[in-house]
């Protein structure tokens, strides 16, 4: 499977979270709040799916992943979840305009993360985990993604 399918599907799922955050008005924190809490579910899912599934597999057939890129990856996700945590504290709150400047903190790692991971990382696991072991990692992440 060295034909980009992981790298297809981490990126597909980023643009899909990307839209539901696109779509929250922080002016109305009360009607943003279900929106932004799927944005939330939806990120944490993918995060996860890397930190359990992806990454692990990917780092045990190319150990020096693990201590490079992979590390890195793992540093920011603290951070994403950090300020996404925060802004949803804040949309509980009623405070828009604090959930949208922790927003735009999580954005400033967010966008260079996603790109590092679309145009580095992906790319690599899908050459490291060529073939079956690419399909056994797809599929469990797909029956994550069902469960």
């Amino acid at each position: 499977m060295s034909d980009g399918v992981i790298a297809d599907f981490f990126k597909n799922d980023h643009d899909e979270i990307d839209a539901l955050l696109a779509a929250v008005d922080f002016n109305r924190p009360k009607e943003a709040l279900p929106l932004f809490s799927e944005f939330d579910r939806r990120l944490e899912r993918h995060i996860v799916w890397e930190e359990e599934i992806l990454f692990p597999a990917a780092a045990r057939l190319a150990p020096p992943l693990a201590h490079g890129p992979i590390a890195v990856m793992l540093e920011e996700h603290a951070l994403i979840r950090k300020e996404k945590r925060d802004a949803l504290e804040r949309l509980h709150a009623g405070d828009g305009p604090g959930a949208k400047r922790c927003v735009a903190a999580m954005l400033e790692v967010l966008g260079g993360h996603n790109m590092k991971e679309e145009r580095i990382l992906y790319p690599t696991c899908d050459r490291v985990l060529a073939g079956a072991d690419a399909a056994r990692v797809m599929d469990v992440v797909r029956e994550k993604s069902r469960g």
